[in-house]
C-alpha cells in the first residue's frame, strides 16, 4: 500500500504553518524535507506508524493529529476535485471521489452511506493496527469535511463526527475544530450531513468535462496498478535475488499471472523484465555499497550476480563508476545531503 505524496506536503505543510520543530523531526526521520518532491513521491503507508511515531517524539504531543487540523491547507487542484466539481450533483461527485480515492492512498477506505440513521461518509485508514495512525485518520476526516465545503461553496457542514481514535484532548477541542459535537471510539469514522446536500449541484457542473476528468482519472489508476505490479515484481526479486531463481517464469508463477500477460503488462507500462530486475539489482548494490561495510565480494552474491567480474562491469555501465569508486564518493558526501537513489 502507499500514500500520495499530497498527504505528506498537506502534513509539512500544516507542521510549518503550526509553528513545530520542522527540523528536529526530518533530522531523527533522516531526511532532509527540502529536498524531497514531496508532491510527486508516493510512499509505502507503513513508513506512516514512524512517522508519526517521530512526530510524536518530537513535539510531545499525543494528539498532533488534531492539533495539525486548523493548519492543513484543504486538499485541492487533483482530479477527484474536479470530478467533483463537474458531477452533476454532490451526491453523484462523491461517489466518484470514493471511485479514485485510490489516486490519494490505497490505504483509506472510504464510503458514502444513506439508510434510516441518516446520510454520512465513513472513513477508516489503514489495516494496519499502530495507534500512531490515529492521526492521519483523525487529520483525513477533518479535510473531508474542508473539501465538502470547498465543493460546496460553503454548504457542506457535519451535524456530528464520529471518530475511530479515542479521546486525548479535551472534548471541547474537538467540537470546535470539527465544528460539531465529536464522539470517539467507533468502529469506524463517521461523519454525518444533512441528506438534503446529496442533491446540491455544482454550478460548475459540466458532462463533457465530467467525461474527460474521468478518463484521466481512468489513466491515472492504470498507471498505478502498473506502478503496483512493478513493485510486486520487485518483492519477489528480494525474496529470491540471492536464489539466482529470478527468470520471468519463476516469479509469474510466484505471482500467479501467465508468462506472456506479465511480459505484455511491463510493455504496457514501457519497461520489460530485464529492464526491472537490472533496475532492481541496481539499486539494491547503490543501498548496500552506501548504507553498509558488506565486502564488494559479498554484494556481488546479494545481488544475484554469480560473478564478481559480471558484477563490476554492470555497476560500470550503470553508474559510470566501479563499486568501490561509488562507495568512496558516497562515504565522501555532505553528512545532511540526499540522494533519492540510494
Amino acid at each position: 500500500m502507499r500514500d500520495s505524496g499530497q498527504l505528506l506536503e498537506i502534513v509539512h505543510q500544516a507542521l510549518v504553518k503550526g509553528g513545530y520543530d520542522v527540523e528536529a523531526i526530518y533530522r531523527r526521520l533522516g531526511y532532509n524535507a527540502e529536498a524531497l518532491p514531496l508532491r510527486q513521491m508516493r510512499t509505502p503507508h507503513e513508513l506512516q506508524a514512524f512517522f508519526w511515531e517521530t512526530v510524536e517524539a518530537v513535539t510531545q504531543d499525543p494528539d498532533v493529529g488534531l492539533h495539525l487540523c486548523p493548519h492543513a491547507p484543504v486538499f485541492r487542484g487533483e482530479v477527484i476535485e474536479y470530478l467533483m466539481l463537474s458531477s452533476g450533483t454532490f451526491g453523484e461527485g462523491m461517489q466518484r471521489a470514493v471511485k479514485y480515492l485510490r489516486l490519494v492512498s490505497d490505504a483509506l477506505n472510504m464510503r458514502l452511506e444513506q439508510d434510516d440513521q441518516g446520510s454520512r461518509v465513513v472513513v477508516k485508514g489503514s489495516t494496519i493496527e499502530a495507534p500512531q495512525l490515529r492521526h492521519t485518520e483523525i487529520l483525513v476526516a477533518h479535510q473531508v469535511i474542508r473539501f465538502g465545503q470547498t465543493v460546496t461553496e460553503g454548504k457542506y457542514a457535519p451535524r456530528r463526527v464520529r471518530l475511530r481514535a479515542s479521546r486525548r484532548s479535551p472534548q471541547a477541542e474537538y467540537d470546535a475544530i470539527f465544528g460539531c459535537p465529536v464522539e470517539f471510539e467507533g468502529k469506524e469514522s463517521e461523519l454525518w450531513f444533512d441528506a438534503k446536500l446529496l442533491d446540491y449541484r455544482s454550478p460548475r457542473s459540466s458532462p463533457e468535462l465530467l467525461q474527460l476528468h474521468e478518463e484521466h482519472a481512468e489513466k491515472r489508476l492504470t498507471t498505478l496498478k502498473r506502478e503496483d505490479l512493478i513493485e510486486r515484481i520487485r518483492a519477489v526479486f528480494a525474496q529470491r535475488l540471492e536464489l539466482d531463481r529470478c527468470d520471468l517464469e519463476e516469479v509469474s508463477r510466484e505471482l500467479g499471472i501467465a508468462p506472456r500477460r506479465l511480459r505484455f503488462e511491463l510493455a504496457r507500462a514501457g519497461t520489460s523484465f530485464s529492464q526491472v530486475l537490472a533496475d532492481f539489482r541496481f539499486a539494491l548494490a547503490r543501498k548496500l555499497l552506501a548504507r553498509t561495510t558488506e565486502p564488494v565480494e559479498d554484494i556481488v552474491y546479494l545481488t544475484g550476480f554469480s560473478e564478481p567480474s559480471t558484477f563490476y562491469r554492470a555497476f560500470k555501465r550503470w553508474s559510470g563508476m566501479t563499486p568501490v569508486q561509488y562507495r568512496d564518493s558516497r562515504r565522501n558526501r555532505p553528512a545532511r545531503a540526499i540522494d533519492p537513489t540510494d
